[in-house]
């Protein structure tokens, strides 16, 4: 094909073949239907109207074109410059297409964005930084399987043993990179929690009654009902869980006779796994006037004892009897 404007000669890649014959082409070139790129001397493409979808097939009519929304190779150099210069992730997307899509999909400024194959993160990357950018408080939930790397790449190497943990530390110096680039964003949270897939927190305590001889023995082991390896989050995330409290609820702790009082959302739940309630552990309890009170059975050292720090805070809160039973929890 010879473009007339230029006289440039344009011949089909090696083993293909023009997609119209001469009488189309030259139809098409009289209509002026032929491109050759904004300088005349691109590849030839055929312009096709909106409504002749049908009779050419599919049409790409996007709006992402690579100046306005980047390249993988924009998002592989975002990455780069994130992990000091290090290549840790393979054809990752650039922020920009990211902010595109959430601003095509008209999300509000405390929309919740979810990414199921969140893979470096790039999504919450570009959360907080639209967020820093428009003061919105957009959140993110990032999902990843454990993907293992390469044991001959570059990330490997740096000790990322699998995606998630990427994707982790790109969100930390992502946030802290977005929050010195702009410091008039006082509200800008770029914090973030990991929650991890696992069984429950507690100990399978099902018997064999063939095993008679050993049920003193069986018993001793499963006084205690929370598997060994479980950590106060642990049971606090789970709680939260089954009561309907979102998992992002602030959770802070308090020391108090040795023992680690945590406390969610100021006080509306508060919980004590360890091994004693103190007199200061209950004043405490009262004084945050909590909607809900959990404790770990093993923090009792009788029924007695469980059936007094019940009822002792069933009537200093002023709860009545369907209160306490719904909001006093053992676990």
């Amino acid at each position: 094909i010879t473009n007339p404007n230029t006289g440039i000669q344009h011949l089909p890649p090696l083993g293909r073949c023009w997609r119209t014959d001469l009488t189309q082409y030259t139809n098409a070139l009289t209509d002026n239907r032929i491109l050759f790129g904004k300088d005349g001397k691109g590849r030839p493409q055929l312009k096709v109207f909106y409504e002749e979808k049908k009779e050419f097939g599919s049409i790409d009519n996007s709006w992402f074109s690579s100046d306005r929304i980047g390249t993988t190779t924009v998002g592989t150099k975002e990455v780069m410059s994130i992990f000091d210069g290090n290549k840790f992730f393979d054809a990752p997307k650039p922020i920009s297409l990211l902010k595109k899509i959430m601003y095509l999909a008209n999300l509000k400024d405390d929309s919740l964005i979810l990414d199921f194959f969140s893979g470096s993160a790039t999504t919450a990357h570009a959360v907080m930084q639209l967020n820093a950018e428009d003061g919105g408080n957009r959140r993110f939930i990032m999902v990843q399987l454990p993907e293992l790397t390469d044991e001959k790449s570059e990330a490997y190497k740096a000790g990322y043993k699998n995606i998630c943990e990427i994707g982790k530390q790109r969100i930390r110096r992502a946030g802290a990179k977005i929050k010195s680039e702009h410091p008039d964003a006082t509200n800008l949270d770029t914090g973030f929690r990991v929650f991890r897939v696992d069984s429950s927190n507690f100990a399978d305590v099902r018997i064999n009654p063939r095993m008679a001889d050993q049920l003193t023995l069986d018993l001793d082991i499963y006084r205690d009902n929370i598997k060994p390896d479980r950590s106060g989050l642990d049971l606090i995330s789970g709680s939260l869980l089954s009561w309907g409290v979102p998992l992002d609820e602030d959770i802070k702790s308090e020391s108090i006779d040795g023992e680690e009082l945590f406390i969610v959302s100021d006080g509306y739940l508060v919980a004590l796994f360890g091994n004693k309630v103190t007199d200061a552990i209950m004043d405490r309890i009262v004084e945050l006037e909590p909607r809900r009170i959990l404790f770990r059975d093993a923090t009792f050292s009788s029924d007695e004892e469980k059936i007094n720090v019940y009822e002792t805070l069933k009537q200093r809160l002023g709860w009545n009897e369907n209160d306490a039973e719904s909001n006093i929890r053992v676990l």
